[in-house]
This record gives C-alpha cells, sequence and structure tokens, in this order.
C-alpha cells in the first residue's frame, strides 16, 4: 500500500530519478592546506556501491553478502581453517608480529615476550 501511494504521487518518480542521478555523481570534499581550500572529489566507492544496487534491483535480485565463518563445533572461531581460507589474514597476522617484535627489540628485549598456543590441523 505505501508503495502505490508513492507511486500515484506525481513527483516521486521524478524525485527518485533526481536521488539516482546524485547517487551516481556522489562526491566528498578534501581540504588542501596549501591553498586553504576544499575541493570535490568524485567517491568512486559510493558511486560503484550506487551502480551495484540500482543494477541489481532492476534485475529483481536483492544484494548479497557472504560472510564466511569459519565456527568449530563448539561455537569458536576455527583459526586454523580461516588462516588457510585467507592469505591475505595470513600476512595480516604477520605484519602483526612483525610489528610486535620489532617492538620487542625497540624496548631491548626487557618485557618478557607472552607466549600462546596456537594449533593448526592441517
Amino acid at each position: 500500500m505505501p508503495a502505490d501511494q508513492l507511486l500515484s504521487d506525481p513527483d516521486f518518480v521524478p524525485d527518485m530519478l533526481g536521488v539516482a542521478k546524485r547517487g551516481l555523481k556522489a562526491h566528498t570534499h578534501r581540504w588542501i592546506a596549501e591553498s586553504r581550500e576544499t575541493i570535490e572529489v568524485p567517491d568512486f566507492k559510493v558511486q560503484a556501491q550506487f551502480f551495484f544496487g540500482l543494477l541489481a534491483h532492476m534485475e529483481g535480485e536483492p544484494v548479497k553478502r557472504i560472510i564466511h565463518q569459519h565456527l568449530g563445533g563448539d561455537g569458536q572461531i576455527d583459526l586454523g581453517a580461516a588462516l588457510r581460507d585467507s592469505p591475505a589474514l595470513q600476512a595480516a597476522i604477520e605484519r602483526q608480529l612483525e610489528n610486535a617484535r620489532f617492538k620487542d627489540r625497540k624496548r631491548g628485549g626487557k618485557t618478557p615476550p607472552k607466549t600462546a598456543e596456537v594449533v593448526i590441523d592441517e
């Protein structure tokens, strides 16, 4: 019923078209310190997401999100499965570990390292 009321309003369709055009031309503002002014910059991420949403609805398909969860039988995260499935996660953990090692070396190794046992089933 609300959809029928909206579509019967003669201003609704032109307003929807205006929203679509603005969404496809989304921009953000960036401060330029040297010139002490704000400039408009296209926000390509918002534009792409808006375009994706428009196409999905035109095709009659809902926007789908895939979430990978690696849960064991006890409901806890299966770290081994997550690491095997995601090279990006592996790299992120390696960066964090290297950062922690660097900070420890910077302190001269005065702080005893915290230990944890990680078991990854293969």
